[in-house]
């Protein structure tokens, strides 16, 4: 059996946070809805007017549009704008224009459009505010414990004589 060094579990412990970091930004990205095609306000407004539309859940300034069936629509990539077939569509759009727009409300309402107004969660900015101090400090308890076992490891090893 091969034994590592104290370097070679250092590099998998920082291995293993890079990987549990990576991972918990997928996980935030898929959360929060990055799924869904992002488009243009024209593209939703004629989407609207179309009857396309099944539900529109504003958070902060993003809208998700939820369509009724999958449908070509042009999206926004970083590549430049393409068509896609979508069902559930990103549009920015600042929350006072939906609620004030009295025009977007009543063809809103014309076309019963299921609308929720909904106030963004402020956990997920305290956790990433406060997930690096964490990691710091998870990171120094780890150092700290790791130079204990050491310090422990080489009192068995090593005997002094008693002068």
């Amino acid at each position: 059996m091969r034994r590592r060094g104290a370097w070679g579990t250092v590099a998998g412990g920082v291995l293993g946070l890079v990987l549990l970091a990576a991972l918990g930004v997928w996980g935030l990205t898929w959360w929060s809805g990055a799924r869904a095609q992002v488009v243009p306000y024209a593209e939703f407004r004629s989407l609207l007017e179309a009857g396309q539309v099944a539900r529109v859940v504003v958070r902060g300034e993003t809208a998700t549009v939820t369509l009724e069936q999958p449908v070509p629509v042009q999206v926004l990539t970083p590549g430049g704008p393409a068509t896609r077939d979508a069902r559930e569509l990103r549009v920015r759009v600042p929350e006072q224009v939906i609620v004030s727009d009295t025009r977007l409300m009543a063809l809103i309402q014309q076309q019963r459009v299921d609308l929720r107004v909904e106030q963004l969660s402020q956990w997920a900015g305290i956790l990433l505010n406060v997930l690096p101090v964490l990691l710091l400090v998870g990171w120094a308890g780890a150092v700290a414990a790791l130079l204990v076992w050491l310090g422990w490891w080489a009192a068995r090893r090593v005997k002094v004589a008693n002068p």
